[in-house]
């Protein structure tokens, strides 16, 4: 299943470090904030679950020397392109669900228009099989970034055993 969502890098993503990231996957794109030094790695990746799409992404960051502050969820905006990745059906048969009380989209485009992934999202848990659920998304996503935030604070602690004790007690 297609799973969406960015990371956010701890600094400036220099050009050196986006070509490493683009070499290692196909299925990311980096967005930087000009004049902020704020970078984000959005990934559309397939994977069974998104912990598994989120570490692999994760995995991928390190090995071009990218530093990860936090995991967060990706735009709810989508394209029938997304929505037919999503629910893993043609592009077609998605495009004919938009005549059958599909909602509509919240930026008209001749090409592309956009729809708000949740209310697509309800609509066909309604009116077609229901979505295959991510779970709880947001705490996955809070998870990965408390452990990046742990991660980090490794190297300044005295011992770090007794504090990963605490995830199994």
């Amino acid at each position: 299943m297609l799973r969406q969502f960015r990371l956010t890098a701890s600094g400036p993503l220099d050009d050196e470090r986006a070509d490493l990231l683009f070499d290692r996957a196909d299925d990311l794109s980096v967005e930087v904030v000009p004049g902020e030094g704020v970078a984000w790695v959005a990934f559309d990746r397939v994977a069974p679950t998104l912990v598994d799409a989120v570490v692999s992404g994760v995995r991928d960051l390190d090995a071009a020397g990218v530093g990860i502050v936090r995991a967060v969820a990706d735009d709810p905006l989508v394209t029938l392109e997304v929505i037919a990745a999503r629910v893993r059906r043609p592009v077609e048969v998605v495009r004919g669900w938009t005549h059958a009380g599909f909602p509509a989209p919240v930026r008209e485009h001749p090409r592309r228009p956009v729809y708000h992934w949740p209310d697509v999202s309800a609509w066909l848990d309604l009116h077609r099989a229901p979505v295959p659920s991510a779970g709880n998304a947001d705490v996955t996503l809070e998870a990965v970034t408390l452990a990046l935030r742990l991660r980090a604070l490794a190297p300044q602690l005295e011992r770090m055993p007794p504090i990963r004790s605490l995830l199994y007690p």
